[in-house]
């Protein structure tokens, strides 16, 4: 018979705590079997209605059947009891009862082997099936109950067991024998005690899930939620063994492996939580030592028992090792009066303290109930305990951040950009002085939109502001996240500074082209007019840093370069396009070839003494578009050369023919009219470019 948690759950449910600390412990005055027999005759049932049936049990091996009046001395055996190697036998017990007892139950839980309970001789129920070979044998891992009525003074419990399938022989756990109401409300304690550690243990896993989706840069939370649902699933899959009484269908080797599992995951994952707790004591390369030997361990579970059984008392060894490590590494952080230290510390000693317990449990060391359940209670308590101690320190910080954004909000009233404090090697922006400065290379980027007066003529002043304000906004963060930084805004234009990489800012423009598509579209939904942007960036060396007085500054950048990239967002309007580049940031691009780049020009600038090329960039465009752009380049680029050669002839043709390719080019139908202007300007030089003063 199996019992049903049903009506005693809540009656009892207040008793737990209590009891569990009853039925783990034996108790000293209890008595015990001698030679096979347990004398109850003076037991008071009243005030101990149940015990534990250990001692010396009668021990007949290699049989079922015992010759019992062979000559031979007969053998015992101490129970609970375990010893190496397979095989199977036969243990007897005789109980010796009071003269008055009421109606008696035994409840033994599973065993890790086969076993087949009889009373008097008859079969009391069985877990598994018990043989004599290993094809004989089937184990199983259902606990036994069983009651009866019988006015008699003897009792004769027999138990079949075999082992084939485990690396140890006999009974693990304590048979427990008494009154039958009594027993059965007792067992239905325990099973309600691990109901309410594994909701409690969920519960956890929940509540530290949703803190680190809150916050990802903690993994904390994720380290200890992992911990806690591991102990959850080893409540089910040890004690009372409540997978299979709830799952049926999962048999030995699941459970058994499901259990080992567990217990592998379980000490890389509480050692994880303590390094995220004391990182600066715990290296790294150790966590992933012990994360590399318990999935090494954990392999084992792939093999056929009693295989997969083998490499437990190693694992129990490294156990061993970690809680050294452990212990180092907490009385390193508690020396170092690191916070928190001592509430985690002695979380992390009881839920040691509990691991040794059962590890002493399981070699049969001691005779007690598992209490790792206990241990990792009293762990989740001290973890809402610190999570407590952090939200008040929290609190606390958001005060002094309060009051320290209110200076940082007078400074940054006398200076932008923030961005300037790392190149300038400032902690801090009340650190900042005029005249601070530093020399670096820098891709710049010029930015304006096309038309912007014509454009404010339409609209009032709130409006104009509203209309930058909202196109700022949107190019800002593409400048961002494209390790650039706005150093200026002139009206209508950005000035971006992109200090790490020129493909950065080639990026960045991509990027800005393509969200202008965007925000026209939804201006004309709204009944705007759609704007346009050219963009102009040049590689080049600058000098940047802040100019003013104590009660105002400004970030500027001194530089040539400054002016070319300006001029070059201005070229834009003559040649028809969007965004050009100088041959400085081409020559510095990673790969250039993966953008879609063409030759457009050869300028001499202002202040240089050749010749530079600037490059047409196309990425931006509709799919079509490019299709074209590409088809074009080879005609468009030698044009563009023929042109730089005088040969207007020839190169009016190779711009004719980029046109047959792609007709809405700007820039080879200005090609070309330049051409013609050329040939048949017999009398005046024509200017061949754009006026760069």
């Amino acid at each position: 018979m199996d019992p049903e948690p049903t009506a005693f759950r809540f009656q009892y449910l207040l008793s737990i705590i209590f009891c569990i600390f009853l039925v783990s412990c034996s108790s000293g005055d209890a008595p015990v079997a001698q030679k096979g027999i347990l004398d109850l005759t003076r037991w008071d049932y009243k005030s101990n209605p149940t015990i534990n049936l250990q001692g010396d049990w009668s021990f007949f091996p290699n049989t079922f059947q015992p010759d019992l009046n062979s000559e031979k001395s007969p053998e015992f055996r101490k129970i609970p009891g375990v010893w190496q190697g397979a095989g199977y036998a036969l243990l007897k017990l005789k109980i010796l009862l009071p003269e008055k007892h009421g109606r008696l139950a035994i409840y033994s839980k599973h065993q890790a082997t086969a076993f087949e309970i009889l009373v008097n001789g008859v079969s009391a129920g069985s877990s598994g099936k018990p043989g004599t070979s290993f094809e004989t044998s089937t184990p199983d891992n259902r606990p036994v109950y069983y009651e009866w009525n019988e006015p008699t003074r003897e009792v004769d419990i027999s138990f079949k067991i075999s082992n084939f399938h485990h690396r140890l022989t006999g009974l693990w756990f304590d048979i427990r024998f008494g009154d039958a109401e009594a027993l059965y409300k007792e067992i239905l304690i325990l099973r309600d005690w691990d109901l309410f550690l594994a909701g409690l243990f969920f519960m956890s896993t929940i509540y530290h899930l949703g803190l680190f989706f809150l916050r990802r840069q903690d993994r904390t939370p994720l380290v200890f939620a992992l911990f806690c649902f591991c102990l959850f699933f080893r409540l089910f899959v040890t004690e009372e063994k409540l997978i299979q009484f709830y799952f049926p269908w999962v048999g030995y080797r699941i459970s058994m492996n499901l259990e080992y599992l567990t217990m592998y995951a379980a000490l890389p994952l509480g050692l994880h939580f303590l390094r995220h707790s004391f990182p600066a004591y715990f290296p790294r390369k150790w966590m992933l030592l012990f994360y590399l030997i318990a999935f090494t361990f954990s392999l084992s579970t792939l093999f056929p028992f009693p295989m997969a059984s083998k490499p437990v008392p190693y694992y129990q060894m490294v156990f061993l090792g970690g809680v050294v490590f452990a212990l180092i590494v907490l009385f390193r952080a508690i020396i170092h009066k690191e916070q928190y230290s001592l509430t985690i510390g002695f979380a992390i000693f009881a839920l040691i303290v509990a691991g040794i317990f059962d590890m002493l449990a399981a070699r049969q060391i001691i005779f007690a109930r598992f209490i790792i359940p206990i241990g990792l209670f009293v762990a989740i308590l001290t973890q809402t305990f610190i999570l407590s101690s952090r939200y008040r320190d929290l609190y606390r910080e958001k005060e002094k951040l309060s009051d320290r954004l209110q200076r940082l909000n007078e400074t940054y009233s006398r200076f932008v950009p923030i961005s300037f404090l790392e190149f300038l090697g400032k902690g801090k922006l009340e650190d900042m002085r005029p005249g601070d400065q530093i020399k670096k290379e820098m891709t710049i980027l010029f930015a304006d939109i096309r038309s912007f007066t014509e454009i404010s003529e339409s609209l009032d002043s709130k409006e104009s502001f509203e209309l930058l304000n909202s196109y700022i906004s949107e190019m800002e963060p593409l400048i961002h996240s494209n390790h650039g930084f706005v150093d200026k805004y002139f009206g209508d234009a950005i000035m971006a500074l992109f200090p790490e990489s020129s493909d950065d800012a080639v990026n960045a423009a991509i990027s800005m082209q393509n969200r202008i598509l965007d925000y026209n579209q939804r201006r004309m939904d709204q009944g705007n007019r759609a704007i346009g942007v050219g963009i102009g960036i040049h590689t080049g060396s600058l000098m940047m840093g802040l100019v003013g007085s104590g009660d105002r500054m400004e970030s500027t950048v001194i530089s040539d370069a400054v002016h070319l990239a300006s001029k070059l967002e201005a070229l834009n309007k003559y040649y028809g396009s969007n965004i050009l580049i100088s041959e400085d940031t081409y020559s510095r691009l990673k790969s250039p070839e993966k953008f879609l780049l063409r030759k457009l020009d050869k300028l001499k600038f202002r202040g240089k003494e050749e010749p530079r090329a600037i490059y047409e960039l196309g990425d931006y465009l509709s799919k079509t578009e490019k299709e074209a752009f590409l088809k074009s380049k080879s005609n468009f680029e030698r044009g563009v050369e023929l042109f730089h050669f005088g040969k207007y002839l020839d190169s009016g043709e190779s711009f004719r023919e980029a046109l047959r390719m792609y007709s809405g080019d700007r820039a080879a139908n200005l090609y070309l009219k330049r051409c013609t202007e050329q040939i048949y300007s017999s009398t005046v030089r024509v200017q061949p470019g754009p006026d760069l003063a």
